[in-house]
């Protein structure tokens, strides 16, 4: 199960990247492609890895489990950006401002610190 979240996750990602490609030259069906990739993949593939993680023990510190969660809160914020911009809604600034925030302010800096933290256990 976990191979095919894997895989899912990995399929959705190229969708979404070939939607941002065709999107940018100007091709037909970029938006069904965008939006199929980025929600499957970010509502669907990453909170059943980040699942499947956490059922393995692999997010035993604090610090790995807030990295994780706030990432995977600030993927479902972007997709519901996505989909508020493209009903052409007023709230659609307000959360990709909190996605941007919380990208910046939350998950980077603890990936930065966990990457850092883990750089001195290898040496």
């Amino acid at each position: 199960m976990k191979k095919i979240a894997h895989i899912s996750a990995w399929i959705f990602g190229f969708i979404f990247m070939t939607g941002m490609f065709f999107s940018s030259l100007k091709l037909p069906f970029a938006n069904i492609l965008i939006y199929l990739g980025e929600t499957v993949s970010g509502l669907i593939c990453l909170p059943l890895i980040f699942f499947f993680k956490w059922q393995e023990r692999e997010l035993t510190e604090n610090r790995l489990l807030f990295q994780w969660i706030f990432g995977q809160s600030a993927v479902a914020i972007f997709v519901i950006s996505s989909w508020l911009r493209f009903g052409y809604s007023f709230y659609a600034n307000l959360t990709l401002g909190i996605f941007f925030s919380m990208l910046a302010f939350a998950f980077l800096p603890l990936l930065f610190f966990n990457m850092y933290r883990q750089s001195l256990e290898e040496i």
